[in-house]
This record gives C-alpha cells, sequence and structure tokens, in this order.
C-alpha cells in the first residue's frame, strides 16, 4: 500500500509537470468517457433495469393483428373471449386511452386519463400509496363514480393533500371520488394505440359487460400476466389457436384476424433497442479513438522520458516497477478524464432526454445513478489500462548505454516505437473513417425524411386540442354547431388566415378506420374488405393546411354543416383502388 501511494504521489507531480500533456489527454478521454456514460445512462434505463412491476418478465401486451397491422387495438368481444378461454394467464386487463377535463381546484384542465379494468393494478402488481385501487364492484351501475390519481396530479394539482382520499372532484362533468393514490414511478403508457399519446395522470373504472358482446369496432389495449409454469412460447401458441377458433366461429367480423403477444420489455423498447445499441456502439469507437491517441501521446512522452527510465534501471528498479509505476500515471489520467466525462455525460444525458421521442417515457427518469457510476469507474479504470499498457512496455525496452550518453541520437525512441506510434494513428484514422461515413449516412437520409412532401404546409399552422363533455354535447348536431362557431370565431381574430377542425392531425397518433365498398364492384368476403383511415373535417379545413386538390372538388360549408355523406379521398387511395377511373 505504501508503494502505491507513493507511486501516486509521483504520478501526480510528473501529470503536473506536464499540464500542456495532461489537458489534452484528458480532454480527449473525457469526451469518449462521457459519450460513453450518457450513453450507457439511457440504454440502462431502457434496456436494463428492471420494469417496475412485479415480475415484469411475465407481463405480455396481447393486440389484434391483421394483414396491414401488426399490432392493433382489441375489439371488447374478443377479449372477453381470450379471458374466458386461455389457460396460459392468470389475469388479463384491458384499458383505453382517452381525455377528461377537470374542473375545480384551479382552472379547468384537459389531463389524459384511462379506463382501466378494475383488476389492472393487481395485474400490475402495484399498490396505491395512499387509498386504495380498483375492487371487483368499483364502476357498476349502482355504485359510486371512483377515480384513482396518478401522484404527479396529486402534487401537482392538489399540493400532495394528505386528505384527498374521499375527496369529491369534476371530472367530464360527473363527480367522482378519489380512492387512491398511485406511488411516484408508477407510469402506465403503452404508445401504440394510444388515443391521447400521453401518459395517463387519472383512471376510472373500465367495465365490460355482456352488451359489449356485439363485435363492432377495436379500441382497447390488452395485459396479461403468464402463469409461472407456462412459457411465453406455449402462451403464443395457446392464444392462436383461440384466436383461429374465434376467427372460424365469427367469420365476418375476425376474418384473417389474428393475435400478437408481446413481452412487455419488447413492447416498450422493440423499436429502439436496435438504435440505442448503434448509438453504443459508435461512442465506444470515440473512446477507441481517445484511447489510441492517449497512448500515442504516452509513446512520444515515455521515448522523451528515456533517460529518467534508464537511470532508473541503472540503480536497481525492475522492468515491472517501472511498468506498474507508468501504470499508474495512465489510471490517474483515466481518472481524471472519467471525473470530467461524468461531468459532461450530466449534461449530455439532459440533451438525450429532451431528444428522446416520446413512446420511450421512462427515459424522462434517467439519472446518473449507481450503475451508471459504477460503469463510469469500471471504464475509466479499463480504459487507463488499456491505453497505458503498450506505452509501458514499450518505454522500459531502454538501451542502457545508449541513453545514458549525454546528447544520445535515440532521444526520440526506436523503430519499433516509431512502428507502433504509427499502428495507433492508422488506427484512429480507420475508426473516425467509420464513424464519418456512419454519420454521413444518417444525415443523407434525415435530410430525405426532411425533404418528403407530407401533401400539406404546416409554416406557421397552430393547432389546439379541444375535448367537449359528452354530457353537455350529447349529439352530432351539438358538436358540429359549437366547432362551426368556434371555427367562425378563429377566422376573425387579428393575423388569422384560415382555420378549420378536425378530429385527428397529420402524423399525430391513430386514427379512426372504416370498410369502404366502391359501388358497381362486388362485395368482397369477410376479412378481404376494403379498408382505410378516415378523418372528418369542416370544409374550411383544407385550406388551413393548403392540401392541394388534384381533381373534383372539396365539400362545402352546407354540405359540412348538415352532415352530407360526401367524401375527399387521397392521391394514393384513388391509384391503388380506383386506377383511371373517376373517383365521381
Amino acid at each position: 500500500m505504501e508503494t502505491l501511494w507513493h507511486d501516486l504521489r509521483y504520478g501526480t507531480r510528473m501529470l503536473a509537470k506536464s499540464p500542456g500533456f495532461t489537458a489534452v489527454a484528458v480532454i480527449a478521454l473525457a469526451l469518449g468517457i462521457g459519450a460513453n456514460t450518457a450513453i450507457f445512462s439511457v440504454v440502462n434505463a431502457a434496456l436494463l433495469r428492471a420494469l417496475p412491476y412485479r415480475d415484469a418478465d411475465k407481463l405480455v401486451i396481447v393486440w389484434e393483428k391483421s394483414r396491414r397491422n401488426n399490432q392493433n387495438v382489441v375489439n371488447p368481444a374478443n377479449f372477453m373471449d381470450w379471458r374466458e378461454q386461455n389457460n396460459a394467464f392468470t389475469e388479463m386487463a384491458g384499458t383505453f386511452d382517452r381525455s377528461a377535463v377537470l374542473v375545480g381546484d384551479g382552472e379547468p384542465e384537459e389531463i389524459p386519463a384511462q379506463l382501466a379494468t378494475t383488476n389492472l393494478f393487481a395485474l400490475l402488481g402495484v399498490d396505491a400509496i395512499l387509498g386504495r385501487t380498483f375492487s371487483a364492484d368499483d364502476g357498476k351501475p349502482d355504485q359510486p363514480r371512483v377515480v384513482v390519481l396518478s401522484y404527479g396530479l396529486w402534487q401537482r394539482r392538489f399540493g400532495g393533500d394528505p386528505n384527498i382520499i374521499g375527496r369529491k372532484l369534476n371530472v367530464n362533468r360527473a363527480e367522482a371520488i378519489v380512492i387512491g393514490v398511485m406511488p411516484a414511478g408508477f407510469k402506465w403508457h403503452i404508445h401504440k394505440g394510444s388515443m391521447t399519446t400521453k401518459t395517463a395522470e387519472l383512471w376510472s373504472p373500465l367495465i365490460i359487460t355482456e352488451d359489449m358482446r356485439t363485435r363492432r369496432g377495436r379500441f382497447m389495449t390488452a395485459v396479461a400476466r403468464i402463469k409461472p409454469d407456462i412459457t411465453f412460447e406455449q402462451a403464443k401458441a395457446e392464444m392462436d389457436v383461440i384466436a383461429g377458433r374465434l376467427e372460424q366461429q365469427y367469420n365476418d367480423f375476425n376474418a384473417n384476424w389474428g393475435v400478437n403477444v408481446v413481452p412487455l420489455r419488447t413492447q416498450f423498447t422493440g423499436e429502439f433497442r436496435g438504435a440505442l445499441l448503434v448509438l453504443l456502439g459508435a461512442v465506444s469507437f470515440v473512446l477507441l479513438i481517445a484511447c489510441a491517441n492517449v497512448a500515442n501521446l504516452l509513446l512520444s512522452r515515455a521515448a522523451a522520458r528515456q533517460k529518467e527510465i534508464a537511470v532508473r534501471v541503472a540503480i536497481g528498479a525492475s522492468r515491472g516497477r517501472i511498468v506498474r509505476q507508468l501504470l499508474t500515471e495512465s489510471v490517474l489520467l483515466a481518472a481524471l478524464g472519467g471525473a470530467a466525462g461524468l461531468l459532461l455525460a450530466l449534461w449530455g444525458t439532459d440533451m438525450l432526454i429532451s431528444l428522446s421521442p416520446r413512446e420511450l417515457a421512462d427515459l424522462q427518469q434517467v439519472k446518473i445513478n449507481v450503475p451508471v457510476l459504477g460503469f463510469t469507474l469500471a471504464l475509466s479504470l479499463l480504459t487507463g489500462i488499456v491505453f497505458g499498457m503498450a506505452p509501458a512496455f514499450e518505454a522500459t525496452r531502454v538501451r542502457l548505454q545508449e541513453s545514458l550518453k549525454e546528447g544520445s541520437k535515440n532521444i526520440g525512441g526506436g523503430t519499433r516505437s516509431h512502428r507502433l506510434r504509427s499502428a495507433f494513428v492508422v488506427t484512429e484514422i480507420a475508426l473516425a473513417l467509420v464513424l464519418l461515413v456512419g454519420a454521413g449516412l444518417l444525415i443523407r437520409s434525415f435530410n430525405r425524411l426532411q425533404s418528403v412532401d407530407p401533401g400539406f404546409n404546416a409554416h406557421n399552422v397552430l393547432t389546439m386540442r379541444i375535448s367537449l363533455p359528452g354530457r353537455k354535447y350529447d349529439t352530432d348536431r351539438k358538436t358540429i354547431d359549437f366547432f362551426h362557431q368556434a371555427v367562425e370565431q378563429i377566422k376573425a381574430l387579428p393575423g388569422v388566415e384560415a382555420a378549420g377542425a378536425t378530429n385527428y392531425l397529420p402524423f399525430a397518433g391513430p386514427h379512426s378506420g372504416t370498410l369502404v365498398e366502391i359501388e358497381g364492384r362486388p362485395k368482397l368476403p369477410p376479412g378481404q374488405e376494403l379498408t382505410t383511415g378516415a378523418c372528418v373535417t369542416d370544409a374550411s379545413y383544407f385550406g388551413a393546411m393548403q392540401i392541394p386538390l388534384k381533381r373534383g372538388r372539396l365539400f362545402t360549408e352546407q354540405e359540412a354543416t348538415e352532415m352530407k355523406h360526401v367524401v375527399v379521398i387521397n392521391e394514393a387511395f384513388a391509384r391503388k383502388n380506383l386506377p383511371g377511373e373517376d373517383p365521381k
């Protein structure tokens, strides 16, 4: 231990004597270690950290699938049959995302909410920190309306009131009683199929009754827990059998529809796992370049210190002792680089979170925690050993007599040292070239995506979302009249050139689907019908979005107000289904 302390003090003095060399080496290492730490913190949160649910590896999302969509929301009747006929799951719960208007205790606020079957929280294995979660009787017609709040909503809207349980709230113009508050880290949000694309802050009971046995429409998300003695493959195979049976039994509705069972971890990160691993590989290349750079600097420095090393050998220092001293200096450099890199990682992690897609909601909780600190420490030590090993051993290959001569010609190092430095330079250039080519391809792909014409002009377009309470606007006529008046008043505002209304914005999440029959053509068999997405708009929407018209005409304001059955189709639909025909 005393020898190690001596090596540390001596190494510190040697690094302090060369501040320029030390600064360059630390900056290079800080960039490599910092980038790796920032990316690892994200990878750890998204791919490695345990999910905050009991036995999360047994949780799966169960989707319906068709020829066009491998992960489609679920029909309630099919969900009921799955739940009754399967032997692979201990429980199966269903959810449906929606918006809720909360009135009272401040300004009216639209918040993301979720209808959930009463067994959802028990299935996930998460209890409330205040009050309770749903019971089997909650949500029934003869029971009072109840809600469960998220921790964030409880703190933000109600100031963390400890007496919140039993409080009556006005939710969607109806009274609801708060029965529980969920833990701070609890977030249950499946982005795929969500109508809000936001994590729920309030939960209400979803009761699936026998009246919903009618097979019409798909809108639910299903989550299930696999039994302990059942494997994922067995559960998937059983669900395929059930789906096949339901397809035959209800062919008009389920023809060419099946089931897709997805592990919860895959559901959360499947689309981004590859991208995260590619980023981790790219920053690893950056660290390798930094290591090669610092190793080259150490080789040059070792060549300049040959006389010092020769003197130490002459007075009895062993080769192992000198190697240990030089490696100590390398590890000190790496430790300094790791400390600086950790500071860079704190900034870099915040930047990555701000740029992360909303689908990775868990990234909002990414932080430099104990596993990340352990990774940084191990990476710093490994880096110090890697870039210090070759220069340390090369420095001990001294020719004692020549090195001790005054004015020796070999002060810059031998042929072997020059070859080693050249190899490091070649390695740096090769790694940098790979990174530059990859970055160039990514920039080219991004530029192509940016140049794609979306079919509308989004420049200077502002949007707002409006949720109308169903109890007040309980007919289509009332809803249409409200939006007609709202759009006319918005048009009258100074600076507004055009305004319109639609139920779904472009690229803003899932939209309604509909079956299409073309007049004059024979009706297609079940499961082969023509389907397409559908948006409901007013007549002003196309002008507000500056959507060009290829053929025909747009519907008029009168047709929209009177709810006439008039549609406008896009060019892709016409080319595929009406080639050479007049859509009229």
